[in-house]
């Protein structure tokens, strides 16, 4: 076994531990009506951006951006296209950024380069860029199950309601013009 695939499983190891506790403290903040709203608000804009662009919507994708783990940005790129999917020459777009998350990865991110750091005696910039694509997945993970749970709440804003959508308007998690999954798919009456 190469020493990458050694450090990539010390660090998941790691994070395993840190990512429970990271979790019941993100539980605990999004319980809180801020949190909330300030992530629905983002969903809010987004329509309202549709609506003022009398769009008709088929797809909301909440995507993360490899290139914002880079920078250290943590953006999110939401986005509603029409029926041509990627294709969409004019997709309506912001960028999020959820409160508290990548907070706490930067927290783990410490402290896992600490432990490896004590039992590997020289971390290269792109072993540790390696540990931080693993670590970040855990956070991916946790976005997209808030995303699922805030579904209702978005669903049941004005701007929400005001957009024209599509039958099947449909919602995906997932990487930027990569792999996705779909949170949840409605038809309308």
């Amino acid at each position: 076994m190469d020493r990458l695939n050694e450090l990539e499983r010390a660090a998941q190891n790691a994070e395993e531990e840190l990512f429970a506790s990271q979790c019941r403290r993100l539980e605990r903040e999004y319980r809180k009506k801020e949190y909330r709203n300030e992530a629905v608000n983002a969903f809010i804009r987004l329509f309202n951006q549709a609506v003022d662009e009398q769009k008709e919507v088929s797809w909301l994708g909440i995507c993360y951006l490899h290139t914002s783990l880079q920078t250290g940005s943590y953006e999110f790129r939401l986005s509603l296209y029409d029926e041509e999917f990627f294709f969409d020459p004019a997709p309506t777009e912001l960028y999020w950024r959820p409160s508290c998350f990548f907070e706490c990865f930067e927290e783990d991110m410490e402290s896992v380069m600490t432990v490896l750091r004590r039992q590997y005696p020289r971390i290269w910039s792109y072993e540790e860029e390696a540990v931080r694509r693993i670590i970040v997945e855990y956070y991916y993970a946790a976005v997209r199950q808030l995303c699922f749970d805030l579904a209702g709440e978005i669903m049941e804003t004005e701007a929400f309601q005001n957009v024209v959508k599509a039958d099947n308007f449909t919602a995906f998690f997932g990487r930027y013009q990569g792999e996705g999954e779909i949170l949840w798919r409605m038809k309308e009456k």
